[in-house]
C-alpha cells in the first residue's frame, strides 16, 4: 500500500562554510598568464575604465587572481543535502510505523515490505554520509594540489568535518530511538517516557549520544537477534520484521562509534576556544609594541 508523503523542500545550509571562513582565511591562488590570452583591452574600444585598471602595466603579462573552492566544500554540500533528505525519509517512515502498529485484520505484507525498504534506504544514507565525511580529511584542500597545504585550509576542513559528523550523529540517534520504540511496540513492551519525548521532538537526543547508551542499544539488539533465532517458527513473519529493525539499530550503533572519533567533546572545544582567545590577546600586545616602536621612528620625520 503506497503512502503519499509531503516532503520538505531541499535547502542548502551555508553555516559550516561561514564558520570555517570566519575561523580561518583561505589562501588565494595566484596564476600568471599571457595578457593576450585572456583579455586585450587595447583591441576593445568599448572596454571600460574599470577593466583597464585591472590590467598590469606590463603589456605582455597580467596577474589573474582566482579563488577556487576547496574539494571539501562540494562534499559538505552533498552531506547537507543528504541530511535533509534523510530527515524527510525518517518522518515518512515514522508515519508508516504509526499506521502499521494499529490493530487490523487485513494483509499488511505490502506495508511491511515498504517499511523494510525505507529502513534500508535510510541506513544506506547514513553510511553514505559517513563515507563522504571521511573523504573530507582525505581530499586535497588546495588547487593545484600542494604537499605544503595551508594550515588554515586544513583547519577549515577539519572544522567542517566535525560539524557534519555531529549533525549526522544527532540525526542517527533520533532514528535509533524511533527504531527502538517501533520494535518495542511490535513486541508489546512498554515505551519509556524519555524515548517518547525524544521521538516526538519534545526532548533533546543528547542523552542517546552517550557511548554507554549506544553500547546498551547494540547489546540489546544483538540479544534480540539471538532470541529470534530460537523463536517459534509460526511467528516467522513478525520475527523477520523485528530482526530487520534490530539489525538497523546495530548498524546505527556501529556508525555512531565510527563518527565519535571525528567529533570533539564539548570540554575540548571550550578549551580550544579559551586557548585561541589567550593567543589573540598575546598577538594584540605584540602588535601594540610594534606600533609604539614604529611611531618612535616616524614621529621625528613628521614634526607637528
Amino acid at each position: 500500500m503506497a503512502t503519499s508523503t509531503a516532503y520538505q523542500p531541499t535547502t542548502r545550509s551555508r553555516t559550516n562554510l561561514f564558520i570555517s571562513y570566519r575561523d580561518s582565511q583561505a589562501r588565494a591562488s595566484r596564476y600568471t598568464r599571457s595578457r593576450r590570452q585572456y583579455l586585450d583591452v587595447d583591441d576593445d574600444p568599448d572596454a571600460g575604465e574599470a577593466q583597464r585598471l585591472i590590467i598590469d602595466d606590463n603589456p605582455e603579462n597580467a596577474a589573474l587572481h582566482i579563488d577556487i573552492a576547496p574539494t571539501w566544500l562540494d562534499i559538505s554540500d552533498q552531506v547537507e543535502v543528504a541530511i535533509v533528505d534523510t530527515r524527510n525519509k525518517i518522518l515518512a517512515l515514522d508515519k508508516l510505523h504509526a499506521k502499521h502498529v494499529l490493530p487490523g485484520f487485513t494483509d499488511r505484507s505490502a506495508e511491511e515490505r515498504e517499511i523494510e525498504q525505507r529502513t534500508s534506504e535510510i541506513t544506506r544514507e547514513f553510511r553514505r554520509c559517513h563515507s563522504l565525511i571521511q573523504r573530507i580529511s582525505a581530499s586535497s584542500h588546495t588547487f593545484p594540489p600542494n604537499s605544503q597545504s595551508s594550515q588554515n585550509d586544513v583547519t577549515s576542513a577539519r572544522n567542517v568535518q566535525r560539524a557534519l559528523a555531529a549533525k549526522v550523529q544527532e540525526l542517527s540517534a533520533l532514528f535509533r530511538t524511533k527504531q527502538r520504540i517501533y520494535m518495542q511496540k511490535l513486541q508489546g513492551h512498554a515505551i519509556s517516557r524519555n524515548d517518547q519525548m525524544i521521538a516526538s521532538g519534545l526532548a533533546s537526543s543528547n542523552n542517546t549520544n552517550t557511548y554507554d547508551s549506544v553500547q546498551e542499544d547494540e547489546e540489546a539488539s544483538r540479544s534480540q537477534l539471538s532470541a529470534i533465532q530460537h523463536a517459534d517458527p509460526s511467528l516467522a513473519a513478525r520475527n523477520h520484521e523485528i530482526a530487520e529493525i534490530a539489525k538497523s539499530i546495530v548498524s546505527l550503533a556501529e556508525l555512531f562509534k565510527d563518527l565519535s572519533s571525528l567529533v570533539i567533546d564539548q570540554g575540548t572545544i571550550l578549551d580550544s576556544v579559551e586557548y585561541n582567545i589567550q593567543q589573540t590577546a598575546v598577538h594584540m600586545e605584540d602588535a601594540v609594541r610594534e606600533l609604539d616602536i614604529a611611531t618612535q621612528f616616524v614621529m621625528p620625520a613628521f614634526p607637528f
